[in-house]
Order: C-alpha cells, then sequence, then structure tokens
C-alpha cells in the first residue's frame, strides 16, 4: 500500500520518464538536401503517374526531375519544419528543361505536401481516356523525408 505522499512522486517521475523516453521521438534533421532528395524523385512519380492516368507515356521525359529547394528568406536557415519552404523542380521535356514552383509545408515528423500552380500543373481533378474524374497527382503530393 502507497502512502499519500508517495503517489505524487510516483506519479512525477512516472511523467519523467516517460517525457526522457519520448524527447528524440517525433522529430527528424529536416535539411535542404533531404527535402530536395525527396521532392525530385516523388515529383518525378507523380509526373509519370499523371501521364498514365491519361493514358499516356511518360517514363522517358521525367527520370531526371531534380528539385532546389529553399525555406523563407536569404536570412532564413534552410532547415526545419515550416510552412516557408519553396521548391524548385526541374525536368526535361523534349530536350527543354521545364521547371515549376512548388509551395511545402513540412511537419516534424520530416512528412511534407507539396502544391504547385494550377495554371502549371492543372486542375485538382482530371478526367481519365474513359472520362472518369480522378486526382491530379501534380496538384498536390505528399512525401516523407528518409530518415536513415
Amino acid at each position: 500500500m502507497t502512502s499519500n505522499r508517495t503517489r505524487p512522486l510516483a506519479a512525477l517521475l512516472t511523467g519523467a520518464a516517460l517525457l526522457a523516453a519520448s524527447a528524440g521521438c517525433g522529430t527528424v534533421d529536416i535539411t535542404r538536401a533531404k527535402l530536395q532528395d525527396d521532392v525530385g524523385p516523388t515529383y518525378r512519380n507523380m509526373y509519370v503517374l499523371q501521364h498514365r492516368l491519361l493514358g499516356q507515356d511518360a517514363d522517358a521525359p521525367a527520370q531526371l526531375a531534380t528539385a532546389d529547394c529553399a525555406k523563407g528568406g536569404p536570412e532564413t536557415p534552410d532547415e526545419g519544419p515550416g510552412d516557408d519552404w519553396t521548391c524548385q523542380v526541374y525536368w526535361p521535356v523534349n530536350g527543354t528543361l521545364q521547371t515549376l514552383s512548388y509551395e511545402v509545408q513540412v511537419k516534424a515528423t520530416g512528412c511534407y505536401t507539396a502544391q504547385g500552380p494550377a495554371y502549371n500543373v492543372g486542375r485538382q481533378d482530371l478526367h481519365d481516356p474513359d472520362g472518369r474524374t480522378v486526382p491530379n497527382p501534380l496538384y498536390a503530393f505528399d512525401g516523407c523525408l528518409n530518415t536513415g
């Protein structure tokens, strides 16, 4: 049987142990390089998916998609979570380098959502060759940084 005095101490120690155990959980080292390394290939995959949904071949043009990301302005370090990331995505189409700018929101977990301008990537929904309405994978896409 515990006394009334030891219960608050036990609760405090349990809380401190839980806090110490969870201190390193849920956070990821978010850097410009890690974001660029993920956004480029994820864009490439979404580009290929969009064209396949539309019944078009898209393997070759999107093979070399790359990204250049920055956070905030010139005074802001390019690291950490936030809704102030921008990634320029580059990919070759018919010998010409195409560029799109995505606004990117990065969470502390390292997962992000990138949203492109509708006037460049198309509307939120597309119509496939059978007339069905399908989500446009280039309008907005999600990803998570490699933590390894």
